[in-house]
């Protein structure tokens, strides 16, 4: 969208391409990776799935990405070659959906045999000649979401898929539930399991891919790296926060703006906002913006610091379902921007402190963007 879209909503989120790609080669060269799956499920975190894997491939030379859902993987395949460029399904999926994903080089990752099976009868009754289904082999080492618990259970799928037309094996993974946290003992558990099946197996290291953005991040020299399957670094920020800090240059790839489309003066003892929560102790002025957390601006930001014109201010009274009312030191022009997050001269907000302020984290917050928010292309 262009920038009208801005002035029409009043509220945009602001993406940079050269941040984006910055990013995926500053962790590989940290990581030491030579591929890259970029992970772009959920809209690409919030920033546009479609952007960021045209971005992404077209500027970084990566042709290795990660969604949630079939539909997720149909909406970005609509802008990937088929054949050059992977689309993993990340997650369980609905085996009734394999000719789909065949058919569109969708590569599902797979927890169990019965669903191998069932997707092999699929395959084999379907009425057109089909690819073969591609797909990833997933170890629970500890997540407990999906994946083999045992070396019988992963060889089990791993010879069945090695030895069916109808599959081609594409990678062999886990996901470490502690990587972003102080837990070092169970992160190193995770890891043993992981290796010690897939080298009884004599699985090919080509295929392994273990490392997420905490994991890229802090662990880098403890696991392999080849390969690395990375979201959240990737739109620049630090998924540790504030547990752990690193030195790594990311870059953020958003900023949130809004616009203040009404200003006031607010006298004292007058109160603003559901509750009443927040009383003016004198007077003073306030403006008026059209965002609330229908958009994704939680409650729990009530109170949170906004820039504007470069300087600090803050959320007053309860946040609504879509207006928030903030201070002002002066009055201000209607239309003044307002940053929710993201840098405004010598001051900045990070994602990361806006998601600890309202007892949430990153992922959450960019997520929740709503869908009457813009995506604006900054470059």
């Amino acid at each position: 969208m262009n920038d009208d879209s801005f002035s029409r909503r009043g509220a945009a989120l602001f993406v940079s391409a050269t941040a984006l790609v910055h990013n995926a080669k500053t962790i590989m060269a940290h990581a030491k990776a030579k591929r890259l799956i970029a992970v772009i499920k959920a809209n690409a975190y919030g920033h546009g799935a479609k952007w960021a894997a045209t971005v992404l491939a077209s500027q970084a030379d990566v042709h290795d990405f990660a969604v949630a859902t079939v539909d997720e993987g149909l909406s970005v395949r609509q802008v990937l070659p088929k054949k050059s460029d992977q689309i993993v399904l990340l997650g369980v999926q609905n085996v009734d959906l394999v000719p789909v994903m065949a058919e569109n080089y969708l590569a599902p990752a797979v927890g169990n045999l019965d669903w191998l099976l069932a997707a092999r009868d699929l395959l084999q009754a379907s009425e057109r000649p089909l690819p073969p289904l591609r797909v990833h082999l997933a170890i629970d080492t500890g997540m407990g979401r999906m994946g083999a618990k045992t070396k019988a259970d992963l060889s089990s799928m791993y010879q069945f898929v090695m030895g069916e037309d109808a599959f081609e094996l594409a990678g062999v993974f886990t996901h470490f539930a502690t990587a972003d946290d102080q837990n070092q003992a169970y992160y190193d558990q995770q890891k043993a399991d992981f290796l010690a099946q897939v080298t009884s197996l004599d699985i090919d290291s080509k295929y392994w891919h273990v490392a997420n953005s905490g994991s890229a991040l802090f662990h880098f020299d403890e696991i392999p790296t080849e390969t690395i399957r990375v979201g959240s670094a990737l739109y620049g920020y630090n998924p540790a926060y504030p547990a752990k800090k690193t030195d790594l240059p990311l870059q953020p790839v958003a900023t949130f703006k809004a616009k203040i489309w009404g200003v006031h003066q607010l006298l004292a003892g007058e109160a603003v906002s559901y509750g009443a929560t927040y009383v003016a102790q004198e007077d003073q002025w306030v403006g008026t913006v059209p965002i609330g957390y229908a958009d994704g601006y939680h409650r729990t930001f009530a109170g949170m610091t906004v820039l504007v014109n470069g300087h600090k201010e803050r959320v007053l009274g309860r946040v609504t379902m879509d207006q928030i009312i903030v201070s002002l030191s002066k009055p201000v022009p209607i239309n003044t921007d307002v940053i929710l997050f993201g840098q405004d001269g010598q001051e900045k907000i990070s994602i990361e402190e806006l998601a600890e302020y309202g007892q949430s984290i990153p992922h959450e917050v960019l997520t929740g963007i709503g869908s009457r928010i813009p995506r604006i292309i900054e470059d």
